[in-house]
């Protein structure tokens, strides 16, 4: 299926993976940094990059001459295995680098239609700084209604992703205690949270807990290096708060900067890993040079835990399975959820044209920025063999009808397997008027919008 590189990134996370990425200087295309922007001279920089860094460079098709698109062209020298590269336009460059959205209204949305039966189209969860966010319309709520329109007809109509680009519009939306909301929102520029909540769950939150349990749980959305204080500073306040488990909500995170994986993995590994490979960047054979190993580096900040409880989904991808992958061969990483999206390899992303990619000041020059696959991440084993997703130990659904509480499903799912050792069955923790949810209008799967990604800024 053709990608859409170039559409707005409205942040509906139906299936939406973000990248893992390394950003730094690429001398070899200098050539091409004066910031023309015709189609000869992107394409030329597109053939070079793709030469000299693809990961199937010696497969890689003669690409369409004729293309009188840059994405189109970049499309067409894709291997056929290939469903990761992707390229973006210089706003969505500048949102992934900044953590600013420089036009949303902070919609994340689910169907929870595994399980549930459910077609209706759910908030998974809000920005507290964007519009929807600043309504108090979180997970939970169901958009009902666009511009008067149920959502589901524009599903059946394939208008949704229309309206919703749309710089303004009314939305209609039903709480989960079946209030109904009309608000008229226009998108606007916000900073965006990667940590979305922080909770310590104790015998209080759920009774199977011993008195002597302290839980902690850390929702995270997104490797962003630009804020790597709100991820470092919540894994300090569990390390403060003597955590005895922790849960690291990774259902809707679908990847980021490479070395931030590295700095979130030192203070989650046990002392016995210090200072052991966390995992290898490994090129194709023409480019076995560039290959680089990250290394486990604790400091007094570190946690001191023998195990780990990752909840994921399909969402979950890239620096988020690197997380699974890597430290499993360290300590026990406990999997619950949904197989993962399958990201085991990582790209280089290139700005066109050519900038001082320490400098933030130069972000404005980009018009786009091109992420080709450019090696696998092996862990300390040598493993990368997650092409078609990681399967979870435990089965479980996202339970978007309750917030990240001890109630939710997976939530609540890890910690019966901390209070007890073994997990619920299948339909333990999900209540009759979460499970029985009838279809919100007709029973139509929105498509998946997919960015792909694993990405290291060149």
């Amino acid at each position: 299926m053709k990608r859409n590189y170039l559409s707005k990134a409205y942040t509906l996370l139906i299936a939406s993976v973000a990248a893992m990425f390394t950003l730094t200087s690429c001398d070899p295309l200098e050539n091409y940094s004066d910031g023309e922007d015709d189609i000869k001279t992107l394409k030329n920089f597109v053939n070079d990059m793709m030469k000299e860094y693809y990961y199937w460079a010696d497969e890689m098709p003669s690409g369409n001459a004729s293309a009188t698109k840059v994405e189109d062209y970049f499309e067409s020298k894709l291997v056929a295995k290939d469903h990761w590269s992707w390229m973006m336009d210089g706003d969505t460059f500048r949102e992934l680098m900044t953590g600013v959205s420089t036009s949303s209204y902070g919609f994340h949305f689910v169907q929870p239609i595994d399980h549930f039966g459910d077609y209706g189209v759910y908030i998974s969860y809000s920005d507290p700084a964007s519009p929807v966010g600043k309504e108090g319309i979180g997970r939970g709520w169901r958009l009902t209604h666009i511009n008067g329109v149920a959502t589901a007809d524009c599903i059946k109509n394939n208008t949704f992703y229309d309206e919703i680009g749309k710089m303004s519009n009314k939305f209609t939306f039903l709480s989960p205690e079946n209030v109904s909301k009309e608000v008229t929102l226009t998108q606007s520029s916000f900073k965006a949270k990667t940590v979305n909540k922080t909770a310590i769950f104790t015998k209080s939150d759920f009774a199977a807990l011993k008195s002597t349990d302290k839980v902690g749980y850390i929702h995270y959305t997104d490797f962003t290096a630009s804020l790597k204080d709100e991820i470092m500073n919540a894994l300090q306040e569990m390390k403060q708060q003597g955590v005895t488990d922790l849960i690291l909500d990774l259902r809707y995170n679908g990847g980021g900067d490479l070395e931030l994986c590295e700095d979130i993995c030192s203070r989650i590994a046990p002392g016995s890993a210090d200072g052991k490979k966390l995992c290898t960047l490994s090129h194709s054979s023409a480019n076995r040079a560039l290959d680089e190993t990250y290394k486990i580096k604790r400091d007094s900040k570190s946690l001191n835990l023998n195990r780990l409880f990752v909840i994921m989904t399909k969402g979950t991808a890239s620096a988020s399975e690197v997380v699974i992958n890597c430290l499993s061969p360290y300590m026990d990483v406990h999997t619950v959820g949904r197989t993962s999206y399958g990201k085991p390899n990582g790209m280089y992303l290139f700005a066109y044209p050519t900038i001082n990619v320490n400098s933030s000041s130069e972000y404005h020059k980009v018009l786009y920025g091109f992420l080709p696959i450019c090696f696998y991440t092996l862990n300390c084993n040598g493993k990368a063999d997650y092409d078609n997703g990681i399967t979870p130990e435990n089965v479980r659904y996202d339970d978007v009808y309750k917030d990240f509480s001890a109630k939710e499903g997976m939530i609540a799912a890890c910690l019966q397997y901390i209070a007890t050792g073994s997990y619920p069955l299948e339909n333990d923790l999900y209540t009759a008027s979460s499970a029985t949810k009838s279809s919100a209008g007709i029973p139509l799967r929105l498509p998946e919008e997919k960015r792909p990604g694993a990405y290291i800024l060149k």
